[in-house]
């Protein structure tokens, strides 16, 4: 009686303990995030950290981007735009093709330790673009 309550115990940590899998995507999948630069960080550490992660992806034999878009803001009260000084979104773009990334090492160390220096993420979201939206 023991051994069926055991083995439902250990089905039910498995599945619990199982990735979620995505849903299909006819294009890229990309995880973005609007990352917020601190007083104690600066956007050319920031700009560092990313040029870092798209090499470590680049030197792995991956076919990801990375990139960041600098994010423009308005003065309500002039109009005037502007970019951030303190806010930047950042694109991980995941090839159609997708190869599971290589264990960390002392490079990726490096790039996160740049980001956590520089930044912290705000929001971040997993979303599809579109087939044919990167040439």
């Amino acid at each position: 009686m023991r051994t069926p309550f055991l083995v439902l115990v250990f089905a039910v940590a498995a599945f619990a303990q199982a990735p979620a899998a995505r849903p299909a995507c006819d294009g890229n999948m990309a995880t973005v995030r609007v990352s917020e630069i601190p007083k104690t960080g600066s956007l050319e550490g920031f700009m560092k950290a990313v040029a870092a992660h798209a090499e470590w992806y680049r030197s792995h034999g991956l076919e990801d981007k990375v990139i960041a878009a600098r994010v423009v803001v308005r003065d309500e009260a002039t109009k005037v735009q502007k970019y951030s000084d303190t806010q930047v979104m950042t694109y991980h773009i995941a090839p159609v093709v997708y190869k599971a990334a290589p264990a960390h090492d002392e490079a990726y160390d490096a790039f996160v330790k740049l980001y956590r220096e520089n930044s912290e993420i705000k929001q971040q979201y997993n979303v599809c673009l579109p087939k044919g939206m990167l040439k």
